[in-house]
């Protein structure tokens, strides 16, 4: 933190990326409401700044780090400062900036190779410039150290450029850069390529994705767990089960890597969603004869399918081995099982099922209140509360909700629309 205070104090007014890079701190800082950045900006830069989406994405971990990478660097070295202000030059309204996009590039190419902390961060600020300067990027990545530079300067380049087009959602250009580095006989990263398939199936280029999938088995990195768990995953968002399933084959006969729940939960939730909950519980029965212990989320998925199939007596069985096994179930658990009683107009084992949430030491959340308002409302238990004389029962959902907190919440607004029904 020290680092941090002399770094605020370098300039006569922080750089308005220290300040950014503050807020999305403070953003992701959600379970604690004191914010150790906060000592070093001066009220006046406490504002809520226009930050892109993609920096917004930035997740909590990488954020902390580049904020105290960036603080060591605007301590330590002068010239950061300079790559800081050419990289993002301060704007008057209505004045682009005069910078050439050559020395910006350049400038978070540097900010890149300081710190490795820093990549992600001079990645995403190239990312804010894109689309509008896709070909310049893309020129500039290609000649940057091509006279006189270091092939690791050439790469960091591509690197950048890659990672930048990663963060914008540009699967295109990616797929261009990607092909510069591997011309160039370097390797890309596991991370970039994992995020790069990530976003070819988003973008529904399954062919593309089986492409860059079957050039890691030839030429590298040797694909990983989570390459493989990727690929999983979007098949199964294509509704291409079978080629899912099958992966789990290829993981451990070619690559002697073992799946892991997280393999197994993300094909179980795939043939639940396309309808095929047999083949779902075939899968939960080989993942415990494999000897992969299943997790809160294996049974969450479970149940909820035989909720949604109104099984509600084996959805509860099921709910119930939870508990034998050793599984502590969760508030989403709860709002399953108390999701499927109301759906099938069985609202006192809802209430009941609520009820034990709370005896459980488990908070409700705004859907736990939403659903039983609206299972109340669709099946008049609301309003035979009222008429029956019975206000507390009423009273007594409305109230939970207030001890939440949740007021400003939807589940606030059904809940007095439950008490005008009666």
């Amino acid at each position: 933190m020290r680092l941090l205070a002399a770094a605020a104090r370098q300039p006569k007014t922080p750089h308005p990326l220290l300040v950014a890079l503050h807020r999305l701190l403070s953003t992701a800082t959600t379970t604690s409401s004191y914010d150790p950045t906060a000592q070093f900006l001066h009220p006046d830069h406490r504002r809520v700044l226009s930050l892109p989406a993609s920096w917004r994405s930035l997740p909590a971990s990488l954020r902390h780090d580049a904020l105290l990478a960036l603080a060591r660097l605007l301590k330590t070295v002068p010239q950061c400062h300079l790559a800081l202000h050419a990289v993002s030059p301060p704007r008057s309204s209505g004045t682009p900036s005069s910078t050439p996009l050559a020395a910006r590039f350049a400038a978070a190419s540097r900010l890149a190779v300081s710190a490795s902390a820093l990549r992600p961060f001079a990645a995403i600020l190239l990312a804010a410039l894109l689309p509008a300067v896709s070909p310049d990027l893309l020129s500039w990545s290609s000649s940057y150290g091509s006279t006189g530079g270091s092939a690791r300067v050439r790469y960091a380049a591509l690197r950048l450029a890659l990672h930048a087009f990663l963060a914008a959602g540009m699967a295109a250009e990616a797929l261009h850069v990607l092909a510069r580095v591997r011309r160039s006989g370097n390797t890309p990263s596991l991370s970039a390529l994992a995020a790069l398939l990530r976003l070819l199936f988003r973008s529904g280029e399954v062919r593309a994705a089986w492409n860059v999938f079957e050039e890691m088995a030839t030429r590298g990195p040797r694909p990983s767990l989570a390459i493989f768990n990727a690929m999983v995953l979007g098949f199964c968002h294509r509704g291409m089960l079978r080629v899912a399933s099958g992966l789990l084959g290829v993981l451990e006969k070619k690559f002697s890597i073992v799946p892991d729940v997280c393999s197994y939960n993300i094909l179980i939730k795939g043939h639940c969603l396309f309808g095929w909950s047999g083949d779902a519980f075939k899968l939960f029965e080989e993942m415990r004869r494999a000897g992969c212990e299943p997790t809160v989320v294996t049974y969450n998925i479970l149940v909820d399918v035989l909720c949604h199939e109104g099984r509600m007596v084996e959805a509860r069985s099921l709910f119930d081995e939870m508990a034998q096994v050793g599984i502590k179930a969760n508030t989403i658990t709860f709002n399953v099982l108390i999701d499927g009683y109301a759906k099938t107009g069985l609202m006192d084992e809802a209430s009941a099922a609520y009820k034990e949430m709370k005896v459980r030491g488990l908070v409700p959340d705004s859907c736990t209140f939403n659903i039983l308002a609206a299972g109340s409302y669709k099946f008049g238990h609301a309003a035979q509360l009222c008429w029956d004389g019975r206000l507390d029962g009423a009273w007594e959902l409305l109230r939970g909700a207030i001890e939440q907190d949740k007021g400003s919440d939807p589940a606030g607004t059904n809940m007095i629309e439950i008490l005008d029904a009666g």
